[in-house]
């Protein structure tokens, strides 16, 4: 499973770092993580297009965002390790190192080698650059921290989470506290299944996390002669999660269905919807935005 990490600074972003090593664990995978520079026609101060080609003996001091970069590694590699018992491997390699005042020398750098997880920087505006390395990486999920802006009203500028979460062409994974082991998973289903091509995300999600499925559907008005087997679709993935050994219950409830979504998700420790209740073109349904905005964790499916 190939992970992309958008890192910001803030903690929301390390709980990404450290979900996306834990799913790492279980499917031998690599992560990217990626931190959007803004850019400006008028921007002051260092700029990466004019530096790409420099070696820097300090990067943390050249570049202060570089430092969030390495905190989401850190997370990712030490939760990585302690489940796999890896150990760093670090090789000697000689580069032309800035050494200030537009001065290089050639110089022995120690760079680390055989690491599953990538660091990028990437400048403009940032939604745009997630999406952007999302369709140019090709990756299976995207997953970042989660904002609570203004109110989170739908027509906030620049609301990224949500951006991407509409945009994005690939599942999206908005983090917005822990996924502890053994916290249940709530997929929320209407009239239709999850597409097929994410089945198997949820089942490794599940079984990483050594957690139980619990399959919602919310019904407007009770109908005392609805059977969730009827779906055959949807009872053909509950069996075939079921024969993976995995735990499966089915909830039938009834009320609208972003007010009883948002009164059970506090007991999960993820809540997978659908892009969209509706086939509408970039838009995510009512339920799922306000899932987002709620900061719970959500993974919003493709």
């Amino acid at each position: 499973m190939k992970t992309l990490v958008c890192v910001d600074g803030h903690d929301h972003a390390l709980k990404a770092a450290k979900l996306a090593a834990k799913f790492a664990c279980a499917t031998n995978s690599e992560a990217t993580f990626l931190f959007v520079r803004r850019y400006r026609k008028h921007t002051r101060g260092y700029n990466i297009r004019w530096k790409t080609t420099e070696i820097f003996a300090d990067w943390r001091g050249q570049l202060p965002e570089v430092r969030f970069l390495h905190e989401a590694e850190d997370v990712f590699k030490k939760t990585r390790w302690c489940k796999e018992n890896e150990t760093e491997m670090v090789e000697d390699r000689i580069a032309m190192v800035h050494i200030g005042g537009g001065v290089f020398e050639e110089a022995r750098v120690r760079m680390r080698s055989g690491s599953r997880a990538h660091l990028k920087i990437r400048e403009g505006i940032p939604h745009e650059e997630i999406l952007r390395e999302a369709e140019e990486g090709r990756y299976d999920i995207v997953m970042l921290g989660a904002r609570l802006i203004g109110g989170c009203r739908w027509y906030d500028i620049e609301h990224i989470p949500l951006t991407v979460a509409q945009k994005a062409p690939c599942p999206v994974a908005i983090i917005g506290k822990e996924f502890e082991e053994g916290q249940p998973v709530l997929l929320c289903i209407g009239k239709k299944p999850p597409p097929k091509s994410t089945l198997d995300l949820i089942r490794v999600i599940a079984t990483r996390m050594k957690s139980e499925i619990e399959v919602l559907t919310v019904l407007r008005s009770a109908d005392s002669t609805f059977r969730f087997s009827k779906n055959i679709s949807a009872t053909a993935m509950i069996d075939e999660w079921r024969s993976r050994s995995l735990s499966v219950t089915v909830k039938v409830l009834t009320g609208k269905p972003a007010d009883v979504v948002l009164k059970t998700a506090p007991h999960y420790g993820l809540v997978i919807c659908s892009s969209s209740e509706k086939p509408k073109r970039n838009r995510l349904g009512k339920m799922t935005k306000k899932v987002l905005c709620n900061q719970f964790n959500l993974l919003v499916l493709r």
